[in-house]
């Protein structure tokens, strides 16, 4: 629709979009680039104001090209809850929990799924395959269910086994991958030679992320805007979407991006704290945060940029801080989320000093709680 090109954030080589690809020659991760003149002729506040509160409600910013590859399952419109009970313990007036995990599968994943497989048909894909942690997996298996296309989900031997079962149920091949995530998405790679669309944390899954960040933009006048961090995906996504806001003048807010991630798997907070321009592969993983366990992270770059960008920062919180967050959210706010998804509460307790006690603070709950069970 009003797509220009795909641009390397590593080295500027520019890629036209009617082309298949998945990263630039260089290595480095593509960005979708717009026309946004054209976009900002039509998309305005008052025209969103006639439009649903969902995920397709921002389309003109969104890169599926043909009406009848438009695929939803109700996904976006999440709603924005204001805490009362831990806002007040950590003396914050102002604290508010984004529920992602009550999209159709149970993540934010289904945001980018939706494009990532219009994008798929689009370019007239017959089977596609991609790696996951689970929750990518399990949202790629009920898109590709409700349009046939053929699909071939590959995990983790320790992959967590009600995400499992929501991929089985939805009918798609699954194959179980000896190692952690960067192994599985390695031998996804190989895949796209053979036949396969491949689908993951690639171009298009941040576009159909993103649009977290325009909700938010439009619930709240956020300050900052904390997340989990795994393979960077979302993180900037986000950014990307509130960005997009300030370029069309539909909002003039530019809120700090704070990446929260695992202790045993901190890539991007690593190379926050050491200045780094480059996010580094780990070669140990030690963390129960399964979600965010990617030691070599596909957007770890673009992550880091966004938040530096927004004037934000990034940190790493031990599993014990994670679960302490997770159980403080269903115990004090009647808030059921995975494991992961305590991460982002866990930060903002780890860095309560970096909060303003009257500052609009929104964190990213990632995915239910349900997730979890075994």
């Amino acid at each position: 629709m009003f797509e220009k090109s795909f641009l390397c954030e590593k080295c500027g080589e520019e890629y036209p979009t009617e082309d298949v690809i998945y990263r630039c020659g260089c290595g480095g991760s593509l960005n979708v680039t717009y026309d946004y003149r054209e976009i900002g002729e039509n998309l305005t506040r008052k025209e969103l104001d006639t439009r649903i509160f969902s995920h397709h409600r921002y389309r003109e910013l969104l890169p599926v090209n043909k009406k009848e590859n438009i695929i939803s399952l109700g996904e976006g419109g999440t709603p924005l809850l204001k805490s009362e009970n831990i806002a007040e313990q950590l003396g914050l007036d102002n604290l508010y929990f984004k529920l992602e995990g009550v999209n159709p599968t149970g993540s934010f994943k289904d945001r980018g799924s939706s494009v990532e497989v219009g994008k798929a048909l689009d370019h007239g894909a017959e089977k596609a395959i991609v790696a996951s942690t689970g929750n990518m997996g399990a949202s790629i298996s009920a898109y590709t269910a409700k349009t046939g296309l053929e699909t071939t989900i590959l995990v983790p031997e320790k992959v967590s086994k009600i995400k499992l079962e929501q991929m089985k149920r939805h009918g798609s091949e699954i194959q179980l991958v000896r190692g952690d995530y960067s192994a599985v998405a390695e031998k996804a790679w190989e895949m796209k030679d053979k036949g396969f669309y491949l689908m993951g944390d690639y171009v298009y899954r941040g576009e159909g992320e993103k649009t977290v960040g325009h909700e938010i933009i439009e619930q709240i006048d956020a300050d900052k805007v904390v997340m989990p961090v795994g393979n960077g995906t979302l993180m900037h996504g986000v950014h990307k979407g509130i960005v997009e806001f300030n370029m069309l003048g539909l909002s003039e807010k530019k809120p700090e991006m704070i990446g929260v991630q695992a202790r045993g798997c901190s890539t991007v907070s690593k190379a926050f704290k050491e200045n780094s321009k480059h996010v580094k592969k780990v070669e140990h993983v030690d963390t129960d945060a399964g979600a965010i366990a990617c030691a070599d992270p596909l957007d770890g770059s673009l992550a880091l940029k966004a938040i530096r960008d927004s004037g934000g920062f990034a940190d790493s919180v031990t599993d014990r801080k994670i679960r302490h967050a997770r159980d403080l959210l269903a115990r004090e706010e009647g808030l059921y989320v995975e494991i992961t998804s305590g991460a982002a509460l866990a930060g903002i307790i780890e860095n309560i000093e970096k909060f303003e006690k009257s500052e609009k603070v929104v964190c990213v709950l990632t995915g239910h709680g349900l997730k979890d069970l075994e």
